[in-house]
């Protein structure tokens, strides 16, 4: 059971911070998972919300700001930082594109063109790199060239999805344990999030799923 790291080790670090991601390395973890969003110029930086409110307290949409403004408020990193990081240190690296987004397919377009940008060191560095979405038309744009993962909070998006990989709600699976067997009978590779508690992980362990997303990899790494 491989180990991700949910915007780094972020139940002890600031989310989706250098620092976070760099304690990931410490605490053991197996890949880095990370959110994106485009800047009003097109970086993209790495964030699950749509504006900096929760995180720096002081609130800055994303889509109209620049990255200099962002950085005034808050230690992000770009996503092309973070995939240095993870090509650097041999992490595999989960990227899931916000939606919805006054930009549309931009962000997955960026992504991609990004990844292809660097696709032969990442073969190298021998890491796997996946674009995770909630949305089918986002994975759609991405799906030809690089492996998707669709997200997955209720029951029968899971069950009927025809993805390669799939991202599981623990709440979804704690409450309908089954679904592990009949996803991956699909032959869908199964991951879930966001795995905290040690009977979560046990329960993850215990069902055979292939990967965790959690804030604590240095816990779950007892189980994986």
């Amino acid at each position: 059971m491989k180990i991700y790291a949910h915007r780094g080790s972020s139940g002890d670090n600031p989310e989706m911070t250098n620092a976070a991601y760099q304690a990931a390395i410490v605490d053991g973890a197996d890949g880095f998972e990370c959110d994106v969003r485009l800047t009003k110029a097109g970086e993209i930086v790495c964030i699950h919300d749509a504006t900096t409110r929760r995180i720096a307290g002081k609130s800055l949409r994303v889509s109209r700001s620049d990255l200099f403004e962002l950085r005034s408020v808050y230690e992000f990193m770009t996503l092309n930082e973070l995939l240095e990081l993870a090509i650097s240190a041999g992490k595999d690296l989960l990227i899931e594109t916000k939606h919805p987004t006054m930009f549309g397919g931009r962000i997955e377009r960026k992504v991609i063109e990004l990844l292809d940008s660097n696709a032969e060191r990442i073969s190298l560095a021998g890491i796997e790199v996946i674009v995770m979405s909630f949305s089918k038309f986002a994975l759609g744009r991405v799906n030809s060239k690089w492996n998707v993962c669709k997200v997955s909070k209720y029951y029968l998006p899971a069950r009927f999805s025809k993805q390669r990989i799939s991202a599981l709600d623990i709440d979804l699976i704690s409450k309908h344990p089954g679904l592990v067997a009949k996803v991956s009978g699909k032959g869908s590779r199964v991951l879930v999030w966001t795995v905290n508690k040690k009977r979560d992980l046990k329960l993850c362990k215990d069902l055979g799923v292939d990967g965790v997303i959690t804030n604590y990899p240095k816990v779950a790494r007892n189980y994986g």
